[in-house]
């Protein structure tokens, strides 16, 4: 085999245990000198001589083995308690689709109707990246990143200077309550927007703009999140190594639609619903985090001889280090 660029191999001499240089490598220390030394441009850059400079403790083979055979079972244990809380997580989204589904399954096939027959207006984004502004603006750009489970975030986002914000708003503006849709990078995700703050579309980002004597945002938004919807998407994709939805298919996307009575009753019980398995993937993603740095932390006190493997049992280890 081979590797391709951007790619730095390091081959251990006979008394370096190759474990433990990988330890080594993911510890904070050594992360901390890679991020504080990188060098900055479009990306960020660290060569092999910069690698090779990197300084660090080794003590004796022996002494490698023990803490690389005692960090093998940690990260072990650690990783199968991650697994389980993905899992539950994931069953917290699989929940979530499959209480939105029963709702929606439950209105007759009469009432699905064409989006664009629901919707006042609907945009797609200008076909090009936006020059980016070289100060802080008030000024959003909505990218694909921004737009994830249902919410859209204008806080994270790349600024550009007013003029850039009106040439990019010059075929309407976004507003409060609008759903916006990404139809690349993944394909899929839809959210509705809250802020005020002035803000356009990035690439590869839709809106829909509900008709309210038609449909409400928030079962717009449900449907966007269905099953139903995601079979829409999969057969529209184009199948390429980045799926992606051409505009004309966005327009052709059909929704359930029943009278706007039912879909305040319906969007209710599923808000209810939704409750309890948001709190439960808020909390399993908290708990996935929390496993990563306590691995961390165990990784890095232990290459850096913070306490003594041979008689740590794995629990309480990193109680009190600084790491």
């Amino acid at each position: 085999m081979t590797f391709a660029g951007y790619l730095v191999r390091f081959r251990p001499r006979p008394d370096t245990d190759p474990r433990f240089l990988a330890y080594v490598a993911r510890s904070t220390p050594f992360q901390h000198t890679i991020q504080a030394e990188a060098v900055s441009s479009t990306i960020q850059n660290f060569n092999a001589e910069r690698y090779a400079n990197i300084r660090f403790e080794a003590p004796e083979l022996a002494q490698q083995r023990r803490i690389a055979d005692f960090l093998d079972a940690e990260t072990a244990r650690i990783g199968q308690i991650e697994r389980l809380a993905s899992r539950a997580g994931q069953l917290a989204l699989d929940r979530r689709t499959a209480v939105i589904d029963a709702e929606l399954g439950s209105v007759p096939d009469s009432h699905v109707v064409p989006v664009t027959r629901t919707c006042a207006v609907v945009l797609d984004c200008v076909n090009k990246t936006a020059p980016l502004a070289t100060e802080n603006t008030p000024y959003r750009m909505i990218r694909t990143s921004n737009v994830r489970m249902g919410r859209v975030d204008a806080e994270n986002t790349y600024r550009v200077t007013e003029d850039i914000f009106r040439q990019w708003n010059r075929r309407g503006a976004p507003q409060v309550g609008d759903l916006l849709f990404t139809r690349q990078a993944p394909v899929g995700e839809a959210g509705i927007l809250t802020s005020n703050a002035p803000v356009f579309l990035g690439q590869q980002v839709m809106l829909y703009r509900p008709n309210r004597q038609r449909i409400t945002s928030e079962f717009l938004l449900y449907n966007f999140l269905s099953s139903f919807m995601k079979e829409q998407f999969m057969r529209a994709s184009d199948g390429a190594a980045h799926t992606h939805m051409r505009v004309h298919d966005c327009l052709k996307l059909r929704v359930y639609c029943p009278s706007v009575e039912e879909q305040y009753s319906i969007a209710d019980r599923v808000r209810q619903a939704l409750q309890h398995s948001d709190t439960l993937r808020v909390a399993t993603k908290r708990q996935v985090a929390l496993l990563a740095e306590r691995r961390q932390a165990v990784i890095t006190a232990a290459v850096t001889g913070q306490f003594d493997v041979t008689t740590a049992s794995g629990r309480n280890v990193t109680e009190g280090i600084a790491v």
